[in-house]
């Protein structure tokens, strides 16, 4: 090779080199622009969205807390620019009802850099986040009206101590969340209690009356329908027995157990087991005895209904206030005609009950006795 030939060559070899340096650096570049892209794009991300808080208040002051979703907010990875509170009336606050379709307060507007906040119970609206939850009581915004606060009458009978008390339901509605804003116990005997029951076609009490402010928690009173009524202004839940009829003013429902049963048998049954059983029913035994059968009274018992099998137990007293149990009772034991239900067929609790058979002195479980009664 020449020299000539070999400069050419040399040339040629530096230009590739060249490009092959200039390609190199370009690479470099572009990959190193595309980090700082992806460096800053992450940076962005995890920067707080920019956020300023609106507060639309409440002339109520038993209403929803709404300075506890800000305290949460305030707690939020937010980076809370500034913070406005309205009254419910003023002029701006009506326009931002009107803009957002807000129907209830207090409540919470949002502004600011909404799409990088993602907070639960806000829903967007019209390039703002409008808080989705408040509970009640509230305030309907468009109104002014308290909606959810619930007046409570329990109107009862002084003479019936053992009817429902209730004082317990009440509470028992406060820790579901209704808000109980008065309660009011009267007695049949006032004249206005008497013409509220009238007006309100109640049949017995205790009875308890809620305000229509109860509809504002719907499931609780769809729950409620079903177990009592609905008029224009009350939702209205007579009591279960025993309880007092407004026409007569008789006690209904009052029960006596008289449980028979004989202490040398050790291995029969516990005849307390019928107490859980008539409990079952929805019986309110409002008086009980346990009688020894060798004893007067408990042998005088058992001769009066030939009671042949024991433990037994003889149900008295208003039973007919329990119109579906006289139904099962018939497969069960008998009604005298007295009006008296006398359990006879101990076979009906179970293969593992033992009981004594008067008729032949032995202690026996209806499982002994199903051979028996195949050859009969």
């Amino acid at each position: 090779m020449n020299s000539k030939d070999f400069s050419s060559f040399l040339f040629i070899g530096v230009l590739v080199l060249l490009g092959i340096m200039i390609f190199n650096s370009f690479n470099v570049f572009s990959i190193g622009n595309k980090i700082n892209d992806k460096v800053d794009e992450a940076k962005e991300l995890a920067r707080p969205a920019k956020i300023e808080i609106i507060t639309l208040g409440s002339s109520c002051e038993d209403c929803f807390d709404i300075n506890s979703v800000v305290s949460v907010l305030k707690e939020a990875d937010l980076e809370i620019t500034g913070e406005k509170s309205l009254s419910g009336n003023s002029q701006e606050a009506k326009e931002l009802i009107q803009k957002h379709g807000i129907e209830k307060l207090p409540t919470i507007i949002l502004e600011g850099e909404i799409a990088k906040a993602t907070i639960q119970s806000f829903k967007e609206s019209n390039g703002a986040l409008v808080f989705d939850a408040v509970a009640v009581p509230y305030e309907n915004a468009l109104t002014n009206e308290v909606v959810g606060k619930v007046s409570a009458i329990v109107i009862g009978d002084k003479k019936c101590a053992e009817c429902t008390d209730f004082s317990t339901m009440i509470e028992g509605l406060k820790q579901t969340g209704v808000f109980i804003d008065s309660e009011r116990i009267r007695d049949i005997s006032d004249a206005g209690a008497r013409d509220l029951v009238e007006r309100s076609g109640i049949e017995t009490l205790p009875v308890l009356l809620l305000s229509r402010d109860f509809d504002a928690y719907t499931e609780l009173a769809a729950n409620l329908e079903q177990v009592g009524q609905k008029n224009a202004d009350y939702y209205v839940l007579e009591a279960q027995t025993p309880y007092v009829e407004v026409d007569t003013g008789k006690i209904r429902g009052l029960v006596k157990l008289t449980m028979l049963e004989d202490p040398t048998c050790v291995e029969c049954y516990n005849v307390e087991i019928h107490r859980q059983i008539l409990a079952r029913f929805g019986m309110f035994v409002g008086e009980d005895e346990k009688l020894d059968i060798s004893s007067k009274e408990g042998n005088a018992l058992m001769d009066k209904y030939d009671i042949e099998k024991i433990p037994a137990v003889v149900i008295s007293g208003d039973v007919e206030a329990y119109p579906s149990f006289a139904q099962v009772w018939e497969q069960v034991g008998t009604i005298e005609t007295d009006g008296n239900y006398i359990f006879r067929n101990v076979e009906v609790l179970g293969e593992q009950i033992i009981y004594k058979d008067l008729s032949t002195g032995e202690v026996t479980s209806p499982t002994t006795q199903i051979p028996e009664q195949q050859t009969v």
